[in-house]
C-alpha cells in the first residue's frame, strides 16, 4: 500500500518536472524568435473579451508597445493577494526590483503582493524565470546587452522569462502596465496576453540639462523611476556650462558651483540607482566652448586672461578654452581621471558644440599656433583640440561621444560616437564615415513641439534605408530626447518631459511600423497619469491645480474664480524656447512660475475633444462654456491689484480669456451651421452674403490670430474647433 502511494508521488513530481522543463522550452523558443523590424506587424484583435469578471479588453495599452502581441479572449480578475515567485535565489538588484514593482501592483490594484514565496498554486501570480549567471550577478548595465522577454499571461498563471536582469525589469513594467481597472465592479484585472519583446535600439536616451538650472537629486531619481517604466536606457546629464558646473571636484575644487552641484557621494548614489533600474549614466562635460563656468575657478584655461563669472544669461558666449596650451590638457587629464572613477560607462561625452570662435580669431598666438600646425582653420584647431581630448579618454578606456560639430575635419578616431542635433544629414554622413551615431534632431524637448512630431521622426527613415547598407545602418545606435535648461527648473521639469518622451521612448523601443497617432496618444497619457498613481515621484498632474491655485493671490475671490481659471488653463499649452526667447525678459534666476510655466506642455483634455465624434452633444456643453467662461472671471481683471497679478501671471491672462471666450462663440456658430445649414446671423449683415466657403476662411483666420494672440502661450482650444470647420468643407 505504501509502496503504491510513494509510486503515485514519483509519478506526479515526474510528470510536474516533465511539464515545467517542456513550458521552458517552448518559451526559450519563443524569446530566442528572430523578428524583423520592417515587416512585423502589430496583431490587435479588436473583439470585446469577456470572462468571469465581465472586464472588457479590445487591445493593450503598453507604451512602448512590444514587438509580437497575442491577446487573447479572457482576463484574470487580480483580487485578495498576488505573488511573485522566482525560481532561483535573487540577486540583491532583482530583490529590489520585486520590492519596486510589487509596491507598484498594489498601488494599482489595492491587493498585497508577496516576493518571498517559492510556489503556488494560485491564478494570481507571476512566476519569474531568469536562470541565466546574468541574473545572479549584479552589474552596470552594458550597451547592446539582451533586453528581450518573453511575457505570458493565462488563467493558470503568468509567466515572464528573460536571460538578464535588464530583460527581466522591461518586462514587468510591461506587466504593471497590463493591468486596468473596471470601474464598473471596482476590480482591478490583466488580459491573457503572449508577448515577445526586444527594443529596435541599443541606445535610448535622454538628455537632462542640470547646468543652466539646477536640477537636485532627487528630480534625477523620480526621472529615472519614469524611464524605467519607459524602457529607456540613458540618462545623459548635461553637468558644466556657461551657466554652471555641478559636479564635485576633489582634484580642482574650484570648479563646481558653491552650493548647488552634485557631490561625489551624490553620484555615486545616483549610479547605483539607475544601475538598479538598468539605466546608464553619461556625464558630458562640454568643451572647449560653453565653458565659462570653467574659468571662474581656474581663468589660466581660458582663451582671454581675466576675471570671469557665472553667466545668467542665455546664448552663445565667447569664452572658449585655449587649446595651444599644454597646460589645457594637464589639467583635463587630472580632470578627466577624477571624473572617469565616478562614472563607470565606458563611454564619455565631450560637448564639442557651439564655439562661437572670435576669442582664437582675435589672438595672435593662436593664430601662429593655426599657422605653425598647419591646421587652417579654428575647425582646423578644434580637430586638434578634439584628437588630444580623445587620447586622454582612451588612457582611461573612455569612449569619446560629441555634438555633430566635432565630425568636422576628420581628424578624431573612428571609434568616436557623433551625436546629430542640428540636421539628420550629419547622421547619415557620420555613420557613411564609419562614425557609430546618435540622432536627437528631431527629439529637442524644450522646443515644446507635440508629442506627434517627435513621434514621426524615426532614427533610420525609409528613404536611409536604400542611402545606407546593412553595416552602416548597424552603427546608428539610437537617439535621446534633450531636455534643455533654459526655460524648466525642478518644479517644472516633470511636464516638460512627461507625457512626450514616451512618444519618444516608443520610437526607439518599437517596430517603425507601430505608428498610429491616435493609438500613441491613448497610451501616452494613461501612462502621465500611472506615473503619478504608480509614486514615482513624478506630480505634474497631482500638483497642477495646487500650483494654479497659488496664482490667485487674493484668497477671498479663489473659491468663485478657481473654477473658471481651470478651465482657461486647461485648454492652453505652453510655447517653447524659441518664442519665450524673444520676450527677452527671462535670465537664469527669472523665477518660472508663471502661467505658462505651470501649463502641461500635451493638453490632454484638448486631445480627448479633438477625437470626439463630429455629432456628439458634448461640443456644444463645452463651447457654451468657454463663450461665458470670461465673464465668471471677470473679478479676476479688476484694476484692485491688477498690476501686481500681471506681475506673478508673467502672461496677459486677461486677454487670453477674452480669446477663449471669442472661440466658443464660433465653436458655437460652427455647431449651427452644422445642424441648420445656415449662417447665425451676424452684426455684419453683408456676411450673410458669404458663400460657405468665404465663411469658413474668415473663421479659419480668426481662429489663427486666435490660437497665438497672446505671447508665451498656445490657446489649444481652437484645435476642437478647427477639425470642425474642416469637416464643413468635406460636406459641402
Amino acid at each position: 500500500m505504501q509502496l503504491t502511494k510513494m509510486f503515485k508521488i514519483l509519478f506526479i513530481v515526474f510528470l510536474t518536472g516533465f511539464v515545467f522543463i517542456l513550458f521552458r522550452l517552448l518559451h526559450t523558443k519563443s524569446s530566442s524568435q528572430s523578428i524583423d523590424e520592417n515587416r512585423y506587424s502589430y496583431e490587435r484583435k479588436e473583439q470585446h473579451l469577456h470572462d468571469e469578471s465581465t472586464s472588457t479588453v479590445t487591445h493593450i495599452r503598453v507604451i512602448p508597445m512590444p514587438h509580437y502581441v497575442d491577446l487573447k479572449k479572457s482576463s484574470i480578475l487580480l483580487s485578495l493577494s498576488f505573488d511573485l515567485i522566482t525560481n532561483q535565489k535573487s540577486s540583491k538588484h532583482l530583490k529590489l526590483a520585486l520590492n519596486r514593482y510589487s509596491k507598484y501592483i498594489s498601488l494599482l490594484t489595492g491587493i498585497s503582493v508577496n516576493t518571498d514565496v517559492t510556489s503556488t498554486s494560485s491564478e494570481n501570480n507571476l512566476f519569474i524565470d531568469c536562470t541565466s549567471k546574468n541574473c545572479k550577478n549584479d552589474k552596470y548595465p552594458e550597451l547592446g546587452e539582451d533586453e528581450s522577454y518573453t511575457l505570458n499571461v493565462t488563467k493558470t498563471g503568468s509567466y515572464l522569462s528573460a536571460i538578464t536582469l535588464t530583460g527581466i525589469i522591461r518586462g514587468l513594467s510591461t506587466f504593471v502596465q497590463l493591468i486596468e481597472r473596471d470601474k464598473s465592479s471596482d476590480t482591478s484585472f490583466i488580459p491573457c496576453v503572449h508577448i515577445v519583446d526586444r527594443p529596435r535600439f541599443a541606445w535610448r536616451g535622454l538628455l537632462l540639462d542640470m547646468s543652466r538650472h539646477w536640477m537636485p537629486v532627487a528630480v534625477i531619481e523620480r526621472t529615472l523611476n519614469a524611464m524605467e517604466m519607459s524602457k529607456m536606457n540613458v540618462l545623459h546629464m548635461h553637468l558644466s556650462d556657461d551657466q554652471g558646473f555641478r559636479v564635485e571636484s576633489l582634484v580642482y575644487p574650484l570648479l563646481h558651483d558653491r552650493k548647488d552641484y552634485y557631490s561625489q557621494k551624490d553620484i555615486k548614489h545616483l549610479v547605483k540607482y539607475a544601475e538598479e533600474r538598468r539605466i546608464r549614466l553619461i556625464p558630458e562635460f562640454d568643451v572647449p566652448g560653453h565653458t565659462t563656468s570653467w574659468f571662474v575657478g581656474y581663468p589660466e584655461l581660458a582663451t582671454e586672461q581675466g576675471t570671469y563669472k557665472i553667466s545668467d544669461e542665455w546664448g552663445v558666449m565667447k569664452a572658449t578654452m585655449d587649446p595651444t596650451k599644454e597646460n589645457t590638457y594637464k589639467f583635463l587629464d587630472r580632470f578627466f581621471q577624477e571624473m572617469t572613477q565616478l562614472f563607470p560607462d565606458p563611454y564619455f561625452h565631450i560637448g564639442g558644440d557651439e564655439v562661437e570662435g572670435s576669442q582664437w580669431r582675435q589672438s595672435s598666438s593662436i593664430q601662429n599656433f593655426i599657422s605653425e600646425q598647419k591646421l587652417n582653420s579654428n575647425q582646423g584647431l578644434q580637430a586638434y583640440f578634439n584628437k588630444r581630448i580623445q587620447k586622454i579618454l582612451k588612457n582611461y578606456e573612455r569612449i569619446m561621444i560629441g555634438w555633430e560639430e566635432i565630425l568636422e575635419n576628420l581628424a578624431i578616431d573612428q571609434d568616436a560616437v557623433i551625436q546629430s542635433w542640428k540636421s539628420r544629414e550629419s547622421l547619415v554622413d557620420a555613420v557613411r564615415k564609419g562614425y557609430q551615431a546618435l540622432l536627437s534632431n528631431g527629439y529637442y524637448l524644450d522646443h515644446l513641439s507635440s508629442a506627434l512630431s517627435h513621434y514621426k521622426v524615426d532614427p533610420i527613415h525609409d528613404d536611409e534605408l536604400r542611402l545606407l547598407n546593412k553595416e552602416q545602418r548597424s552603427h546608428i545606435l539610437g537617439g535621446e530626447a534633450c531636455m534643455w535648461g533654459e526655460y524648466v527648473s525642478q518644479d517644472t521639469v516633470d511636464s516638460r518631459l512627461w507625457p512626450r518622451t514616451l512618444a519618444v521612448a516608443e520610437r526607439f523601443w518599437s517596430p517603425s511600423s507601430v505608428n498610429d497617432p491616435k493609438s500613441v496618444y491613448e497610451r501616452m497619457f494613461r501612462m502621465n497619469h500611472l506615473l503619478d498613481k504608480l509614486e514615482t515621484g513624478v506630480t505634474h498632474i497631482s500638483l497642477y491645480k495646487t500650483r494654479l491655485q497659488n496664482l490667485i493671490i487674493d484668497e477671498n475671490k479663489r473659491k468663485d474664480l478657481f473654477h473658471p481659471f481651470v478651465i482657461l488653463a486647461d485648454v492652453c499649452e505652453p510655447y517653447g524656447i524659441n518664442d519665450r526667447s524673444k520676450t527677452h525678459k527671462y535670465k537664469m534666476y527669472t523665477p518660472l512660475t508663471t502661467f505658462a510655466d505651470i501649463l502641461q506642455s500635451e493638453n490632454e483634455h484638448v486631445w480627448k475633444l479633438q477625437n470626439l465624434p463630429l455629432d456628439d452633444k458634448t461640443y456644444a456643453d463645452v463651447f457654451r462654456t468657454w463663450s461665458l467662461n470670461h465673464v465668471r472671471l471677470q473679478a479676476l481683471f479688476d484694476d484692485a491689484g491688477r498690476s501686481k497679478n500681471k506681475q506673478i501671471w508673467g502672461q496677459d491672462i486677461e486677454q487670453l480669456s477674452k480669446n477663449l471666450a471669442h472661440v466658443g462663440r464660433i465653436g458655437l456658430k460652427v455647431l449651427d451651421y452644422n445642424e441648420k445649414k445656415t449662417f447665425q446671423s451676424e452684426k455684419n449683415d453683408s456676411m450673410n452674403t458669404w458663400t460657405v466657403s468665404h465663411w469658413i476662411s474668415h473663421h479659419q483666420a480668426a481662429l489663427d490670430q486666435l490660437e497665438n494672440d497672446v505671447a508665451e502661450i498656445r490657446l489649444a482650444a481652437v484645435r476642437p474647433v478647427q477639425r470642425l470647420l474642416r469637416s464643413i468643407k468635406f460636406t459641402n
